[in-house]
């Protein structure tokens, strides 16, 4: 058996990296849809707490993308 190459653990950590920033992409976006049709339907306290824990989620996607190689 033979140890994989330095490129190859790059190219899977990266793809990892990007599957979890997408997933959490595909979670804000939803969300956002969401508190968007709260506003539209004139509920805006639903809004604001559609809104409670996005920056976390945000902070999560960012750090993700900066560990990337």
């Amino acid at each position: 058996m033979t140890a994989p190459n330095n490129h190859d653990l790059d190219a899977a950590l990266r793809r990892r990296i990007l599957a979890r920033a997408t997933s959490i992409n595909g979670m804000l976006l939803a969300q956002f849809a969401t508190i968007a049709d709260d506003l539209d339907a004139g509920r805006d306290l639903a809004a604001l707490g559609g809104l409670d824990g996005i920056e976390r989620q945000i902070v999560t996607m960012r750090s993700f993308l900066l560990l990337l190689p």
